[in-house]
């Protein structure tokens, strides 16, 4: 069994994680010995259930007649959100990947629960590949998704990348961190280009993650004004244009960037999600936690099946909660923070010790041991709903979240020519 990306996340600080586990670990044998023998995955939401919530949510009509746009569709959580919607719920689904081969395969999928008939899956499911390393291909796709669909219902965030030993760090097509643009900045182009579609009861949904805790926003502090302008008339690349987390040249990196990336993008995500709901929108963040899917690399993907959440069972529980669930049963996710989970780990955890400034200096560590903990009993502690609080950064900060949307606002404008971004309208 290769345990690939627990690896590589896990850098150092390895006392602390040994604590860590025999504290847990005393913690489960004082419940007893069930934790040596491991129960069955979850099972998640039953059908049933899933369409109650979207009933009590959007009617009788379930999601007839209504648009689901899906980023990273042709797998993994993405992949199994588009079943739901498509044959749960009579939704039409715009999936977006990068994957044309794994969309043809999306298609081929639905084609058959249709009898062949084309037409009614046209109806249904519409493919448009994207490439969410390139910000000219999500604004292209953008652009298609607003001429064809004047009005969505859901936007779901899905698409993502780890730094792993099947992918290592790289640079997106405009010379900066890859995982940052896919991660946040391709997706912060796409919510703000597609917002003016949104219905006044529609919702945009962020997968992020509780790995947010690793990081305390310094990293995605921006420059002034002054200094972005700077950058942007010289050929000089060690001058810095936007926050450190986006950089792609090692000296503008933080020391521990690639231990980080992964962190700095899920809050990114959910600062976006928060200067969204200041402004009225329904925007909810959903951790997912530890799914079987191959968004740490092909190495650990074998390991990830194993033990943690099935992607068509309990590790789409968060997600769908996300999408379905009223603003009344999301209000404290809404309010600013808290987010979606899908385990209650963390409610176990000393998590004060990862904000506490006397701690800072063993906060990855201990974030990295958590993550450890996390795959290793998510199953004992998952519910059908959990509404967890996430990071204190994640919701203390209003200036630099403003700060950074304002920044990301003319970073995807400059770098894709966004016309998509100038439309005034809303849809009611």
């Amino acid at each position: 069994m290769r345990v690939s990306i627990i690896l590589y996340l896990i850098r150092g600080d390895f006392l602390l994680l040994l604590v860590v586990l025999l504290v847990c670990g005393l913690k489960s044998c004082s419940q007893g010995a069930a934790f040596l023998t491991p129960p069955r995955q979850p099972a998640g939401l039953s059908s049933d259930a899933i369409v109650d919530l979207a009933r009590t949510r959007f009617g009788e009509k379930l999601l007839k007649d209504r648009v689901v746009v899906i980023t990273g569709a042709a797998g993994g959580i993405g992949r199994q959100l588009c079943q739901v919607v498509i044959h749960e719920l009579g939704g039409t689904v715009v999936a977006l990947d990068r994957n044309v081969t794994g969309l043809e395969l999306l298609r081929q999928e639905c084609k058959r629960s249709y009898d062949d008939d084309d037409r009614l899956l046209l109806r249904r499911l519409d493919t448009i590949p994207t490439c969410h390393e390139d910000l000219s291909s999500v604004a292209s796709s953008a652009q298609r998704i607003k001429e064809t669909y004047p009005k969505i219902d859901v936007l779901i965030n899905n698409a993502g990348m780890a730094y792993s030993a099947d992918r290592p760090p790289g640079l997106s097509a405009h010379g900066h961190d890859l995982a940052f643009t896919v991660n946040y900045l391709s997706h912060f182009l796409l919510t703000e280009a597609l917002l003016p579609c949104l219905g006044s009861d529609g919702r945009i949904v962020f997968m992020t993650s509780t790995y947010h805790w690793k990081v305390n926003g310094s990293e995605l502090m921006v420059a002034d004004k002054e200094e972005e302008s700077k950058s942007k008339q010289t050929d000089n690349t060690n001058i810095m244009n936007g926050p450190m987390a986006y950089q792609g040249v090692p000296e503008n990196q933080s020391p521990k960037h690639v231990e980080r990336s992964y962190g700095n993008t899920k809050l990114a995500q959910i600062w976006q999600a928060r200067t969204l709901c200041s402004k009225g929108v329904s925007a909810v963040c959903a951790c997912p936690t530890w799914v079987g899917t191959g968004i740490g690399g092909e190495g650990s993907r074998e390991m990830l099946e194993r033990l943690a959440f099935p992607v068509d069972g309990a590790g789409i529980t968060s997600a769908i909660n996300a999408m379905l669930r009223t603003d009344e049963e999301l209000r404290d996710v809404l309010n600013g923070d808290c987010i979606v989970a899908n385990s209650r780990i963390l409610e176990w955890l000393p998590t004060g010790l990862l904000t506490n400034r006397f701690f800072q200096k063993w906060r990855d560590g201990w974030t990295d041991a958590c993550g450890l903990l996390l795959l290793l009993g998510q199953r004992f502690t998952h519910d059908s709903f959990i509404v967890q609080k996430s990071s204190p950064e994640s919701y203390n900060q209003p200036l630099a979240m403003q700060a950074l949307h304002d920044w990301s606002t003319r970073e995807v404008t400059g770098r894709s020519a966004l016309a998509v971004l100038k439309s005034p309208y809303r849809i009611d």
